[in-house]
């Protein structure tokens, strides 16, 4: 197997151990111990993950919790009756350890290198925000406690964290995958804070590209080139308008047309905003590469993501044009019944007369342009372009 070539700024790893285990109650014993961890060689009853750290405090911050950054020696004395009563009644306790790549620290303003100081009160916000989203998936809010520590001793910066149940209601420690995944990306979009360039790249699909498509009508003149492709796909929709919608399982024969068009107009009217949101996508996955690393799992949390976007472009853009095409489709409702007004039929005229039929006709009197995208030879065309399309799409990547 190929390492990875990318050092992950996080890496969460995990485990649970069971009230029996000697483990459990060295962290119990460990809670209240801050003077022991002054005393020299004092170190022979330590939980597991907090083994050869305690014994000096010049490597590890003080136990926080949820509630405090610095537990005095009361709160400490709280803390341990709640592990007691937590290993008395038999509960789990979940062990996390979440470890930090400095230089990606440093990068994003959390670790000095020079001073070898660390932002703690955002650490450990960080720490509280994805032990937030852990117990809420695990249904552990109402009844789990627990407390961490930051770790300096090793070459890269850690948090440790131990949980338990003062009063258990659950027998099984093994957690979801996707709560530690939760957990895991919690850290991340806490640190690297990408809200603004996400809302940026949103921006572009929604706002300047999908935004101004919705003001833009197909069916002006400066858009002539688009109205042939635009009128075949109109006149071959579903009856049922309610079915109109991109990613509606009848419109599925449609969506490599829709799609064309959708391109053809992206590639006139919105190319530049296009490259710019292909150059803000690969940085977006830049960064998300060093945050997590590649992987084979965490790969898959950015490896889509561009080509995510860029489905979300053509899913807006195509739900645009069907948007255009009821409208389209009211006004030509409306001009048959001004038209039927004006003729004067008569009172029995056959209301029950196929508006798909109808439709058909009309576009039949469409000019030899449209009339070409019937025919055999350029139905085959546009599937071509279409494989023209993806192939281009691809190497964007």
């Amino acid at each position: 197997m190929k390492p990875s070539s990318v050092i992950p700024g996080v890496v969460l790893k995990t485990k649970f151990i069971t009230s029996d285990k000697k483990a459990f109650q060295d962290y119990v014993d460990y809670v209240d111990r801050e003077e022991a961890k002054k005393e020299q060689g004092a170190n022979e009853k330590l939980f597991t993950l907090y083994q050869d750290y305690m014994d000096n405090p010049n490597k590890t911050s003080s136990l926080f919790t949820q509630q405090s950054n610095r537990l005095n020696e009361e709160e400490k004395k709280q803390l341990k009756k709640l592990f007691e009563t937590a290993q008395k009644n038999n509960s789990i306790m979940w062990q996390d350890v979440i470890t930090f790549h400095n230089p990606w620290l440093q990068e994003n303003g959390l670790y000095d290198a020079d001073t070898h100081t660390v932002d703690e009160k955002k650490l450990m916000d960080i720490t509280r925000q994805s032990m937030k989203e852990m117990l809420k998936r695990e249904r552990l809010n109402e009844s789990a406690v627990w407390s961490a520590a930051i770790h300096y001793n090793t070459g890269n910066i850690h948090i440790h964290i131990a949980t338990v149940e003062p009063q258990p209601t659950r027998e099984r420690g093994k957690r979801k995958p996707k709560t530690l995944d939760a957990m895991k990306s919690t850290v991340v979009n806490q640190i690297l804070n990408r809200g603004e360039q996400q809302q940026k790249i949103n921006d572009l699909i929604r706002k300047d590209m999908v935004g101004k498509k919705k003001q833009d009508s197909s069916l002006k003149w400066k858009n002539r080139d688009i109205q042939p492709l635009f009128l075949q796909i109109y006149n071959h929709l579903p009856e049922d308008k309610r079915q109109w919608q991109y990613s509606y399982r009848t419109l599925k024969p449609m969506k490599p047309f829709i799609d064309v068009l959708s391109h053809k107009y992206i590639e006139k009217y919105h190319n530049h905003e296009y490259q710019q949101l292909l150059k803000e996508l690969d940085k977006e996955v830049e960064e998300l590469k060093k945050a997590y690393g590649e992987g084979k799992v965490d790969e898959k949390r950015y490896k889509n993501y561009k080509q995510t976007k860029i489905d979300d472009l053509y899913k807006r853009m195509g739900n645009a044009f069907l948007k255009e095409m009821k409208d389209y489709d009211k006004q030509q409702i409306k001009r048959m019944i001004e038209s039927r007004k004006q003729s004067k039929r008569p009172a029995n005229f056959n209301r029950n007369v196929s508006m798909h039929f109808t439709l058909k006709k009309m576009e039949r009197a469409f000019k030899s342009e449209y009339e070409s995208w019937k025919n055999q030879k350029h139905y085959e065309q546009l599937q071509k372009d279409i494989e023209h399309n993806r192939d281009a799409e691809r190497g964007y990547e």
